[in-house]
């Protein structure tokens, strides 16, 4: 990364979000799975669907399923996730390999950062470690529709649930909240990724760090896509906050924080 890890701990720190500029490799690897992706999601129902699971949390998902506050509303985008590295657990994955190399050559540039991100943020609060994560965070991919013109949000406004995300959008309409009600519109360079801090990391710091509330708005875009990082901590050991009563367990909290958005638990890998 171009942005060293101590800027953007500041940055969560003082501003609640922090913009990263990649180097050279990570652009790379980030304009691969980008034009990847988009051949995936340019192929036709059918195909797409070949590489859905019956577990929702791994591979091609369709509009619907998925929503930020009420299932009456569904997130206006297709998807495709990847957990951890578990390429196996997505039928049909040998027919798409360019694809989910691409997906896991990225996951190799941000996992570095990632760690040590989350270290320096921990020795910030004074706590022994930050907690393992690589098994149980995801890749997501959302490609958008054109919407009709009565949704002004092809997202409503939520917080993202795990510890952090680093996204990267492809077009306009991202807008977070930073501070109080109102929206201020950011869009990643090709680049750069947008690093926002989710609930369970607020719970770590004792409420230091904030999770950032973000919604997408209806630009009537004729096509866009954004690319998530979603990290979780790990649930095979507890889960105690950095700052305040240490006795406390987080995990329940990680696990069930999908069902708001109408997915299932995060798996155990």
């Amino acid at each position: 990364m171009a942005t060293t890890t101590d800027q953007t701990r500041r940055d969560l720190l003082e501003t609640g979000y922090s913009l990263m500029e990649l180097d050279a490799v990570g652009a790379d690897r980030l304009a691969t799975v980008l034009r990847r992706g988009k051949d995936f999601f340019a192929r036709s129902f059918e195909d797409k669907s070949r590489h859905s699971s019956d577990d929702p949390n791994f591979g091609f998902l369709p509009m619907g399923m998925e929503y930020s506050i009420t299932p009456e509303r569904p997130d206006l985008n297709e998807r495709f996730a990847l957990w951890s590295d578990r390429v196996d657990r997505i039928p049909g994955s040998s027919e798409i390999a360019p694809f989910t190399d691409a997906l896991l050559a990225w996951r190799d540039v941000l996992i570095p950062f990632v760690t040590r991100l989350l270290d320096g943020l921990s020795r910030h609060f004074g706590a022994d470690g930050a907690p393992a994560f690589e098994a149980a965070s995801y890749l997501q991919l959302n490609n958008y529709v054109e919407a009709p013109s009565d949704r002004e949000f092809l997202q409503d406004r939520h917080e993202d649930g795990h510890l952090l995300t680093v996204i990267h959008t492809t077009g306009p309409g991202l807008e977070i909240f930073p501070s109080g009600d109102a929206p201020v519109p950011v869009r990643t360079s090709p680049g750069q990724v947008l690093v926002m801090p989710a609930s369970v990391l607020s719970g770590l710091t004792g409420g230091a760090v904030g999770a950032l509330d973000h919604q997408v708005r209806n630009l009537a875009l004729p096509e866009r896509m954004a690319l998530m990082y979603f990290v979780n901590p790990e649930l095979s050991e507890p889960l105690h906050p950095w700052v305040g009563d240490r006795s406390v367990d987080l995990r329940d909290e990680a696990r069930t924080n999908p069902a708001a958005f109408g997915l299932p638990e995060v798996p155990v890998l």
